[in-house]
C-alpha cells in the first residue's frame, strides 16, 4: 500500500470519531435543552395548580375548588362538564364570586381552568350607540373599557373571548370565530343560550333588558325578560361587563352562595369601586377613586320625596342642590371625613350622579340625575326616563369622602361593609 494511501485512510478513521462525538455533543446539548424547558414549565404549572403560601400551607386555586368539590349535574339546575368546560346553568345556582368588591355571577370554568365571571347586576342604563355601529367600534364598548376596566386589578385577569359578533338569526348564533382583543367585554348570545334550563336562567330577569354584544345588519341584540330580542342602538338597557379570571386566582374563602360567595386573593387597594362603607349606621358604596378621595352613593334614598326646582332644570342653580349642600349636608355628623370634590363641572361636598356614573343596588329607583333633556332633568329609573322638574321624585345624595380613613372592621362586601370610625 502506498503512502498516500495509508494517510488516507488515517484521516478517515480519524474524521469519524469526530463526527460521532459532534453528534453526541449536541445530542446532549438537546437533551439538556429539553429537560431544561420541559423541567422549568414542569414547575411553573406545578406551582400554579399547587400554590403554597408564605408559611408552606397549601392553597387551592378557585377553578381547582370548583372543579373538585362541586357536585356535577346532567338536568335541572347546576354545573355541568361539557368539552372539559365547567358550566353554571339554570336559575337557581351558587356561582357568586366577589372580585374587586364586587358581586360577579360565574359563568364557566375553562378548559385552562381560566375562569369567565359576568356582573351580578347592571352598572348603568346607556345607549349602545347614538347610531348604529359594529360592536367594535360602539361607544358602550367603549364605555366598559375606559371606564369599568380602569377600576379592576389587570394583574388577575386574562383577554376574554368574543365569538362571532354579528348573528342575523338566533338560530345560526354559534362560535366558529374567536377574537381575544380586550380584557373585558358585554354578554353574548351563546351565554344566555347556554345557561338556559327550561327557559329560565340566573342571568335574565322576567322584567330586565341587558345589551349583548351581538348584531344584525341593523339592530342590536339584547335580553327581553327570559327571551332576545333586538332594537335599535339608541336604546338605553343594562351593562353587565364580563371579565376573564387567570387560572392560578387563589380561593381565600366561601362557598359560592349569594351570602357566603368565593372570595379571591387580591392585592393591592382595599377600598375600591364597589366597596360599602358604614358610616354612622349609614351605609354608602364607593363608585369613584381619585388620588386624595372617594367618591361615594349612598345605598338608600331620602326619607321623603323633593322636587328639582321651580323652574330650572341647571343642578347647578337648583333648590335640590341648595337643599342637600345646607340643611342636608348639615344634618350628617361625619367630622373631617368629609371632602369637596367635583360634582358635575362644580365643587362640593356633595351632590347626584349623572349619567355616566356607575350605579350600584338597582333597587333603588326613580331618582334624579343631573343631567337635563330639553326642559326636563333625567331620572334613573331602572332604565332612563325623563321628569318636569317641579314634579317630586326620589334624591339619592353622593359624597366626597376622604382617603384618610380609619376603618375599624368588616371586609368591603354588601354583607359586611367596612365600619369607618368618624
Amino acid at each position: 500500500m502506498s503512502k498516500n494511501r495509508r494517510k488516507k485512510s488515517k484521516r478517515k478513521m480519524m474524521i469519524k470519531p469526530r463526527i460521532q462525538t459532534g453528534f453526541c455533543i449536541l445530542s446532549a446539548i438537546f437533551i439538556l435543552g429539553c429537560c431544561i424547558y420541559y423541567g422549568s414549565r414542569l414547575v411553573k404549572y406545578y406551582k400554579i395548580y399547587n400554590p403554597k403560601s408564605e408559611t408552606g400551607e397549601t392553597l387551592m386555586t378557585l377553578a381547582s375548588s370548583i372543579s373538585t368539590n362541586s357536585q356535577i349535574v346532567y338536568e335541572g339546575d347546576g354545573l355541568y362538564l361539557e368539552n372539559g368546560n365547567y358550566i353554571y346553568k339554570g336559575e337557581k345556582v351558587n356561582n357568586y364570586v366577589l372580585v374587586n368588591n364586587m358581586l360577579f355571577r360565574i359563568l364557566k370554568v375553562n378548559s385552562d381552568k381560566s375562569i369567565d365571571v359576568v356582573l351580578n347586576d347592571f352598572i348603568n342604563k346607556i345607549e349602545w350607540d347614538t347610531e348604529y355601529k359594529v360592536y367594535d367600534k360602539s361607544s358602550i364598548k367603549e364605555y366598559i373599557n375606559d371606564k369599568f376596566l380602569n377600576v379592576l386589578d389587570k394583574n388577575i385577569l386574562e383577554k376574554t373571548t368574543v365569538c362571532n359578533p354579528k348573528v342575523d338569526e338566533l338560530s345560526k348564533a354559534n362560535c366558529s370565530d374567536y377574537t381575544n382583543n380586550d380584557y373585558v367585554r358585554l354578554l353574548g348570545i351563546n351565554d344566555i343560550l347556554t345557561s338556559m334550563v327550561d327557559n329560565k336562567s340566573y342571568l335574565v330577569k322576567s322584567s330586565e333588558y341587558v345589551w349583548l354584544y351581538n348584531q344584525t345588519d341593523s339592530k342590536i341584540w339584547h335580553t327581553s325578560g327570559y327571551n332576545i330580542s333586538n332594537s335599535d342602538a339608541s336604546k338605553r338597557y343594562g351593562v353587565k361587563p364580563v371579565i376573564t379570571l387567570k387560572n392560578n386566582v387563589i380561593l381565600v374563602s366561601g362557598d359560592g352562595k349569594e351570602n357566603s360567595p368565593y372570595r379571591i386573593s387580591q392585592e393591592g387597594e382595599e377600598i375600591s369601586v364597589g366597596t360599602y362603607l358604614d358610616i354612622n349606621d349609614d351605609i354608602y358604596i364607593v363608585y369613584e377613586v381619585g388620588d386624595d378621595y372617594y367618591k361615594v352613593q349612598s345605598d338608600r334614598l331620602l326619607n321623603s320625596t323633593r322636587i328639582f326646582d321651580e323652574s330650572s332644570n341647571d343642578y347647578s342653580k337648583s333648590s335640590l342642590k341648595k337643599y342637600l349642600e345646607g340643611e342636608y349636608l348639615n344634618s350628617l355628623k361625619y367630622g373631617d371625613l368629609l371632602k369637596e370634590v367635583d360634582f358635575n363641572g362644580e365643587t362640593s361636598k356633595i351632590g347626584i350622579l349623572s349619567n355616566q356614573d356607575f350605579k350600584f343596588n338597582n333597587n333603588l329607583k326613580n331618582y334624579f340625575l343631573s343631567d337635563k333633556l330639553d326642559n326636563n332633568v333625567y331620572l334613573y329609573n331602572g332604565s332612563l326616563v325623563s321628569s318636569r322638574v317641579n314634579v317630586k321624585h326620589e334624591v339619592r345624595p353622593c359624597l366626597g369622602i376622604s382617603k384618610d380613613l380609619n376603618i375599624m372592621s368588616g371586609n368591603g362586601s354588601s354583607m359586611a361593609p367596612f365600619i369607618v370610625e368618624v
